[in-house]
């Protein structure tokens, strides 16, 4: 449920929450470049991105970018009783950094949340400080 101006609530669906918490994402620091929502198999649900960027990946290369993460956070599970739970992965390109946070229920993988940062950014820093607690506050909505 969402209160408007006037007071009044609605219901949103699953779609437009995941378009605002995309949109939310992308406000919760300036070097944060795009955000989106994928299931475990790597479809996107949603994507937001910053104000007046041009994507450096068509949306074709980034749908192929995020099959991938999902196959490399569903392999990652190997070394788990060894190295503990997968918080969050990233990967530092010349023109981006990329990040993989799971959103899971339980064991099991439900959705990804993919973020791509400019290349100054301490990513790191961010998603611990900024995107893990958001994502914390919102999983309820993400394991129904």
């Amino acid at each position: 449920m969402v209160s408007g101006a006037d007071g009044n609530s609605k219901t949103l669906t699953t779609d437009e929450y995941f378009q605002n918490f995309c949109r939310e994402i992308i406000n919760r620091h300036y070097f944060i470049r795009s955000a989106a929502i994928a299931d475990n198999v790597g479809h996107f649900m949603a994507t937001a991105y910053r104000r007046r960027l041009i994507p450096l990946m068509t949306q074709e290369d980034s749908s192929r970018a995020a099959a991938q993460a999902a196959i490399r956070a569903a392999t990652r599970n190997k070394f788990k009783s060894k190295v503990g739970d997968l918080q969050f992965s990233l990967s530092r390109y010349e023109k981006l950094v990329r990040a993989t946070i799971p959103i899971k229920n339980g064991e099991k993988i439900n959705f990804l949340l993919l973020l791509t940062f400019d290349i100054e950014a301490e990513a790191d820093s961010i998603i611990l400080k900024r995107i893990l607690p958001y994502v914390a506050q919102n999983k309820d909505y993400f394991i129904q």
